[in-house]
């Protein structure tokens, strides 16, 4: 019983002297001009986070927010002990409405923080892909007659989805045709495409764990000039005039990017 004693008092005095050390070191590491000068900053670094916008069944995404990690960018400077913003490391901010925790709602466009926009185009043809095979950065929903290794790789410069069998998606095609995307493509499979609120798509597509998208431009040339701004989603009727598009959009000084980019918090 004696013996046990020891151990148990042995093993408190270990544990305090634990606990007493960690005390003193963060109160050593307080009184450091180093930590001092990352507490007086913190402010400054922060940014917040900015929540979605939702309205009825729709959301457009916010952004994160970000702040210093106090004690990682501490690890990081006190070796030469001197405060350098490039060494500083940072932790999220999580929005408290995103899309994460708003899967059941329609996305109808990206954030208009940035100056960024997505192009998609629907893939429905052996035509389709031999147009698309040359391009890069858009965003393409190929109907499920068309999923197959040898269009997966002729267009994966591209992020690739599935557009089940022409529009609809049931929950065969999701697991046949996104167990080929996810296994070839550069992307995860995350999104569906709607051309309006369609419940039925939306049901099934959240069953898997993804997004429905809705653009907020769909059409030509015309309608991208006529409407384009922040966070579009454009569905372009087809590949004609795409150059001229893209050159539109950046003369316009917005920046093409993925759905996946635009949509990304």
């Amino acid at each position: 019983m004696k013996k046990i004693l020891r151990y148990v008092l042995l093993l408190l005095l270990v544990c305090f002297s634990f606990f007493y050390t960690d005390r003193v070191m963060s109160l050593i590491n307080k009184k450091d001009p180093l930590m001092k000068k990352l507490d007086s900053v913190k402010e400054e670094y922060r940014i917040e986070p900015v929540s979605a916008t939702i309205e009825d069944n729709t959301i457009i995404p916010g952004k994160c927010g970000r702040e210093i990690d106090i004690d990682k960018s501490y690890k990081e400077m006190k070796l030469e002990g001197i405060f350098r913003e490039n060494s500083l490391v940072y932790k999220d901010l999580m929005p408290s409405s995103s899309l994460s925790n708003n899967k059941d709602k329609f996305i109808i466009k990206g954030s208009d923080i940035k100056s960024e926009v997505a192009i998609l185009l629907i893939v429905d043809s052996n035509n389709d892909v031999d147009n698309l095979s040359n391009f890069s950065n858009l965003s393409l929903f190929i109907n499920s007659n068309y999923i197959n290794s040898k269009n997966i790789d002729r267009l994966k410069k591209n992020e690739i989805y599935t557009y089940g069998k022409n529009g609809i998606y049931t929950k065969e095609y999701l697991i046949s045709d996104n167990a080929i995307i996810d296994s070839l493509s550069n992307n995860k499979s995350l999104y569906c495409l709607a051309k309006d609120k369609n419940n039925e798509t939306l049901e099934v597509c959240n069953e898997r764990g993804m997004f429905v998208v809705i653009p907020n431009i769909v059409g030509d040339y015309h309608n991208v000039k006529s409407s384009l701004s922040n966070g579009s989603i454009i569905l372009l009727n087809s590949v004609n005039n795409i150059d001229l598009i893209n050159k539109y959009i950046i003369g316009k000084g917005y920046n093409l990017v993925t759905l996946s980019k635009l949509l990304e918090e």
